[in-house]
């Protein structure tokens, strides 16, 4: 049992490098959107939905400290998952709620969820489950 919560916690530390590098880059992403969204706010005097950019942030930064969390082999780093996936989920209602009210087919395609997106949550999903395996390991080990 030692050795499967060994390697648990190294398939962990390592996935949290790759995570800290996609927090950063939603993080890129997130301020390069911002400022398109004001570019176009200038361009057409009225207000841009914002909504894309913000969660970008939010799930940029959620992604960063929960990678963090994972290269730093902290429990804790479940509150953050679990943060997470909460946002992902309301994310993913707004954007079913504003895809049912859009009009033209432009607005449909502005709050369709990607694929990408969709990836992304599954995959904060089945971490989020290694982590609980891995605490719950650890306290069966430490008993």
């Amino acid at each position: 049992m030692n050795s499967l919560l060994l390697v648990l916690e190294n398939f962990l530390k390592l996935f949290g490098i790759f995570w800290i590098a996609g927090g950063m880059f939603a993080l890129k992403s997130a301020k390069e959107s911002q400022f398109m969204d004001t570019c176009l706010e200038q361009l057409q005097q009225k207000k841009v939905d914002r909504l894309v950019s913000n969660f970008m942030l939010i799930g940029g930064i959620l992604t960063l400290l929960s990678g963090i969390g994972l290269l730093m082999n902290q429990d804790g780093v479940i509150f953050i998952l679990l943060m997470l996936i909460i946002s992902q989920l309301i994310y993913f209602d707004t954007k079913k709620k504003r895809f049912a009210k859009a009009k033209t087919d432009e607005e449909k395609e502005e709050y369709t969820i990607q694929s990408t997106t969709y990836n992304a949550f599954l995959t904060s999903i089945y971490i989020t489950i290694i982590v609980v395996i891995k605490i719950i390991l650890s306290k069966v080990i430490n008993l």
